[in-house]
């Protein structure tokens, strides 16, 4: 097989597209902020179960985002190049670097057959021609992250594939590497669709007794009502 280089990553052909190796950098972490580590930043963003309700919310969110199939469409080595360029990136290593030291990502030039991009597990993905670009990458490699951080931490919550913990990093990339009007276009986008992203606020005790008070009320009302 045939290597070649990009700074900090090496690149290696195999029949349908590359596999990216990301060797240790010297930034690696996972640290939101000096004072706040990545996981602690996402741990909150959990969801009511496994079930990926939020995937119609979401794809209907992001449309707006998302261009027509021949506009902004990048080659496959743009896909490459543009990866290696987002995972070698600072900010990014400082956030979730200690996901990417020294693994490889396989990506897949797939048929113009198939009709969407996608990734499967923790190291592969598939981009058809006209799924070649910038948010669709983003989108992609935030499902990478919450895969390969569900190796490193041992999940107590559900974390759902489109839950608020996926919604909220792919959000992040985009402001990062698509600038304010990407971000702006995504948030009103969640906003529309009801795409919950933030932080849980968990129930103070007070409040757990209050609305089983309520919903105790509301079972009595239905058992009298269908007597």
């Amino acid at each position: 097989m045939r290597e070649t280089s990009i700074p900090q990553t090496a690149i290696e052909e195999y029949k349908k597209g590359v596999i990216m190796h990301f060797p240790k950098n010297k930034y690696d972490n996972c640290r939101w902020s000096k004072n706040l580590s990545t996981w602690q930043m996402l741990k909150n963003r959990y969801d009511n179960g496994n079930r990926d309700s939020q995937l119609n919310k979401l794809y209907n969110a992001e449309y707006n985002l998302i261009p027509w199939a021949d506009e902004n469409s990048m080659d496959f080595n743009e896909v490459i190049l543009k990866i290696a360029e987002i995972v070698n990136d600072t900010w990014f290593r400082k956030r979730f670097g200690r996901l990417f030291s020294d693994t490889e990502l396989k990506v897949e030039y797939a048929d113009s057959r198939q009709n969407m991009a996608y990734a499967f597990g923790t190291d592969f993905l598939s981009f058809p021609p006209n799924f070649c670009n910038v948010p669709i990458i983003l989108h992609e490699l935030s499902h990478i992250i919450v895969d390969r951080l569900s190796h490193v931490v041992y999940f107590k919550k559900d974390y759902a594939t489109h839950g608020r913990m996926f919604a909220f990093i792919y959000l992040e990339l985009v402001k990062k590497y698509m600038g304010e009007s990407g971000y702006m276009i995504l948030k009103t986008g969640y906003k529309n669709f009801n795409v919950k992203y933030r932080n849980r606020i968990p129930q103070s005790s007070a409040k757990k007794k209050i609305l089983r008070e309520r919903i105790s009320k509301y079972n009595i009302y239905n058992n009298e009502n269908n007597i």
